[in-house]
């Protein structure tokens, strides 16, 4: 029984140690794999081609997983019960802005993916019917969470903005106020003190 459990804590170690050193380079995952993918369909030797898009499909589903976990996972970011988080309404122009990362995205997908199905010998036309709407939905997905996301900021930075515009405001008139009550240099009264 404590051999088993050694031998994960050794494993959970090693994948800790792994995650910190490439956890860096996580944001390049998406253009490498990108990058292999479409590299790997110039290459003549099958079995570099072969490795270097099973490279590319273990980068991408590694992607994907980040981009699936971070859409499960609640986000909450500093709560304050006091101000609640402010709500970012739907607008037509956030609706197109999703459609356009959607196609913009589902572009550079496909671009990638593209050749990973092309390393098959004969991909059928069901592979293809299933590609293309996955990319497509997953890309619409993607987009509208990152276009909501900047909506939301973008609330929280106007109500930040507004918050501190009305703190100045009031600091001015404490000021104001307190140079009205400061008796004037020659010792009389001021008119606002009667």
């Amino acid at each position: 029984m404590g051999g088993s459990s050694g031998w994960w804590q050794n494993l959970q170690d090693g994948l800790e140690q792994i995650e910190l050193r490439v956890g860096p380079l996580k944001a390049w995952a998406p253009m490498a794999s990108i990058i292999l993918a479409f590299g790997a369909s110039f290459i003549p030797w099958t079995i570099i081609r072969f490795t270097l898009t099973g490279i590319a499909i273990i980068l991408f589903l590694l992607v994907a997983i980040d981009v699936a976990q971070s859409m499960l996972e609640n986000d909450p970011g500093p709560y304050d019960q006091r101000n609640p988080v402010p709500v970012a309404k739907i607008t037509p122009f956030q609706v197109v802005l999703a459609g356009v990362l959607a196609v913009i995205y589902s572009v550079m997908i496909f671009a990638a993916v593209r050749p990973l199905i092309s390393t098959l010998t004969m991909p059928s036309r069901w592979t293809i019917a299933f590609t293309i709407p996955a990319i497509c939905f997953v890309s619409g997905l993607v987009a509208w969470r990152n276009v909501r996301l900047w909506f939301y900021e973008a609330a929280e930075y106007d109500e930040l903005l507004t918050e501190e515009k009305n703190a100045l405001a009031e600091l001015i008139e404490k000021e104001r106020l307190k140079e009205m009550r400061l008796p004037s240099p020659s010792g009389t009264i001021h008119p606002a003190e009667l």
